[in-house]
């Protein structure tokens, strides 16, 4: 039988899967926002994106020190989730936005009620105007609406609020950072004392997760099936305070002892927000957790707790 129409002639280029076609068409028009750029999280997955070839716009404060982020190839949206008017503006043309950003730990008019309960709600509400189509939000493991923990009711509602809304959304329930909860209340410790002051019993095991491992997450999470309307949760494994000051102990070799303080006590020198944080922790908010098979499911490996602690406080 003749053909009447010449067949076209196929390249390699054709037989691309849809979902690689679809990830370099993307690359070619869309772009992400990331709210909470300059922190240590936010920061990381900026650059990991742009060295990915995706436009990113950042939405930072005219007093933040933005270079890092110009240099790296950012556009910058000057505005703060207090000013409606700058995050509307921030959301235009968006597909995509990823927030790691807290009011946790700054203080002033950045509270946690006017970041992460209020500026969130305007953020949420500025993405469904915009027509965005993804919203990745980092929460925490252990956060309700009904937690002791200002931070953790707020956190918790904004949760809610995204759930509720008709976004395509990926919420991340990471467990307590390393960098804050062994690097900083550890490290800032044995700097001047053998001793390391623990809220709760010692014992007591926690799950942790490392900042770069919610960078491989967020991701991860992005263009994944697994990851629509979905919460996830994420830990490298879990330990006590009293294994982690026997790592420690061990890496630099020293006679380091553990001194157990009740919970709602405070540890001079300390944020507000971390002491809270531990008691809430130490009073059953917080508890073990290891979740291997989200690490597999999006490709990444984890960076376990005992293997920071080498990293971090052995000697080379």
């Amino acid at each position: 039988m003749l053909r009447t129409q010449r067949e076209p002639v196929r390249t390699a280029a054709d037989h691309r899967d849809l979902p690689t076609v679809m990830t370099e068409l993307r690359l070619e028009t869309a772009m992400d926002l990331l709210v909470g750029a300059t922190g240590e999280l936010g920061g990381r997955v900026v650059r990991r994106l742009l060295e990915r070839g995706i436009k990113v716009r950042v939405l930072v404060r005219d007093t933040s020190d933005v270079g890092p982020l110009k240099a790296a190839g950012a556009e910058l949206a000057f505005g703060d989730l207090k000013e409606l008017v700058t995050v509307d503006a921030a959301c235009k043309g968006i597909d995509r936005i990823i927030s790691t950003a807290t009011g946790a730990s700054r203080g002033g008019e950045d509270s946690v009620d006017a970041v992460d309960r209020q500026g969130h709600a305007t953020l949420l509400r500025c993405a469904e105007n915009s027509g965005v189509q993804r919203f990745v939000y980092v929460s925490a493991t252990g956060f309700k609406t009904d937690s002791p923990v200002d931070l953790a009711r707020a956190k918790a509602s904004t949760a809610e609020a995204i759930r509720s809304s008709g976004l395509n959304y990926t919420i991340l329930q990471p467990a307590l950072f390393m960098e804050s909860w062994i690097a900083f209340v550890i490290g800032a410790q044995i700097r001047s004392s053998d001793t390391v002051q623990v809220i709760g019993d010692p014992a007591r095991r926690y799950g942790f997760v490392a900042v770069e491992n919610v960078a491989d997450l967020i991701l991860g999470v992005l263009e994944h099936p697994d990851a629509q309307r979905a919460d996830i949760p994420l830990s490298a494994g879990s330990c006590s305070y009293q294994q982690i000051v026997a790592w420690t102990a061990k890496a630099t070799g020293r006679d380091l002892k553990v001194h157990s303080l009740p919970p709602s006590s405070s540890i001079e020198g300390f944020p507000p927000i971390v002491n809270d944080l531990w008691s809430f922790a130490a009073t059953g908010g917080m508890g073990p957790l290891t979740t291997p098979k989200v690490a597999e499911r999006f490709g990444f490996e984890m960076i376990r707790p005992r293997v920071f602690v080498q990293n971090l406080f052995g000697s080379d």
